[in-house]
């Protein structure tokens, strides 16, 4: 994994945590778990206590009450090291707002072409044909204590900052820095 400086606060992976390439899709983690599994439910979520209990719900449903993902907790961490890590809803927003994001193929894969004003580019590869999804966790939970922030793309949609429950498996993408 390379760091690639797109003229912002933090420099952004070239690749999804777990690909062999910029194109490849890499591995899928629930928010806050450091492993890729096979299957993403609230009965195998590592921070849920207990089974099969539904909404709505509280901090005590929960083993800890963390906010942000920490080192102990932060995947991109675990596999390269610090300060590799997950990046904020805040590092997001400034990616979505200061970057031309282009919508292409490239190795027989579709997604975003992602453009710092240096020039630098990332490339975000979709999966999910015929219609695409693109969902990257950040390290910020929401208020609701069932929820984290993540960075979402769907059909050639601008991309947004949205929210979805911890269990799924979602790609992460590596930041750089402080």
């Amino acid at each position: 994994m390379q760091a690639v400086d797109l003229g912002l606060s933090v420099k952004w992976a070239d690749r999804n945590l777990g690909a062999n390439s910029p194109a490849d899709v890499g591995d899928f983690y629930a928010w806050g778990e450091i492993t890729p599994k096979d299957d993403y439910s609230w009965d195998n979520y590592k921070e849920m206590i207990g089974k099969g209990m539904y909404g709505p719900y509280k901090e005590s449903h929960f083993r800890s009450s963390i906010r942000r993902i920490d080192a102990s907790r932060d995947a991109v961490t675990f596999k390269h090291g610090y300060p590799w890590r997950i990046p904020t809803s805040a590092e997001f927003q400034e990616l979505i707002n200061n970057c031309r994001w282009e919508y292409t193929g490239e190795s027989q894969t579709r997604g975003y072409r992602i453009y710092g004003r240096n020039g630098n580019s990332i490339y975000i590869p979709a999966y999910g044909m015929p219609t695409f999804l693109l969902k990257y966790w950040s390290a910020n939970r929401c208020h609701s204590p069932q929820h984290a922030e993540i960075l979402e793309l769907h059909n050639k949609r601008a991309p947004e900052l949205f929210y979805r429950s911890r269990f799924y498996g979602f790609n992460l993408r590596g930041v750089y820095g402080e």
